[in-house]
């Protein structure tokens, strides 16, 4: 929450200062094109992946179309892992769908600090949303009954004891039973570039997305017979990071 209303705050300080001051020489590019990893609070190591392009607003210096999508994982924040006492292979306990987000984004890029010729840093406030793509794939497990095994979806009622999940086969298993849920998608970041040449981009964006879905996005379950209970949200938010590489023109 901290970590939040500094962002906040910085925000706020940002936009109150003169956009169109303490920047050096003219914006020599029109075109933007940017691929990169994302790193956020609602993921594990590596969040996803990243595709921005730009162009600049006629008749505005300083502002930009943006035009892009990310695909990124969504985890749930009680998911943990447990090896298989007998097979010694991993799965997550009660996990019952995996979640990967599409976000094709539309918004604007306002060049707050523009860097001189091959020195400096540029800041840039960016600011888009658009619909959200929430793919659900069921988790596939390998749950022993009696003395055979069988690779299944997970399921409270029919494989409700994790004492007797042997592996989890991965999520390419269930893929073809994918079921899209849309919603809607708001980011605010800051983008910081320093490389070296006009005509090529390297740097990171820090920001915030807010998140809304049709429905809950159920990702755990629990059996009733455990007395416990997941919560799944149908709001989002969290806080990215992206490292991104690209090109000007």
């Amino acid at each position: 929450m901290k970590f939040k209303n500094t962002y906040l705050l910085l925000l706020l300080l940002l936009l109150s200062v003169d956009l169109f001051a303490q920047r050096e020489g003219e914006i020599e590019y029109e075109k933007e094109f940017l691929i990169g990893l994302n790193f956020n609070t609602n993921a594990g190591l590596i969040g996803g992946g990243m595709f921005r392009y730009a162009t600049l607003v006629r008749n505005k210096k300083t502002q930009f179309h943006n035009f892009g999508f990310s695909l990124d994982i969504v985890k749930h924040p009680k998911e943990l892992r447990y090896a298989s006492q007998t097979s010694g292979g991993s799965f997550i306990a009660y996990k019952k769908n995996h979640l990967v987000v599409l976000r094709p984004t539309y918004g604007r890029e306002f060049v707050l600090f523009h860097k001189g010729n091959e020195d400096g840093v540029q800041l840039d406030f960016i600011l888009n949303g658009g619909i959200s793509f929430g793919l659900l794939t069921p988790y596939y497990i390998e749950y022993q009954t009696g003395s055979t095994t069988e690779i299944v979806p997970y399921d409270p009622v029919k494989t409700p004891d994790i004492n007797l999940v042997i592996n989890s086969p991965g999520y390419g298993t269930g893929f073809s039973s994918t079921k899209v849920v849309p919603g809607l998608h708001l980011k605010t970041g800051f983008s910081f570039e320093y490389g070296h040449f006009t005509n090529k981009v390297t740097g990171l964006e820090v920001g915030f997305l807010f998140e809304v879905f049709a429905k809950r996005m159920v990702m755990m379950e629990a059996p009733v017979y455990t007395g416990g209970e997941f919560h799944n949200n149908q709001f989002f938010s969290s806080i990215y990071i992206n490292i991104f590489y690209g090109g000007r023109k």
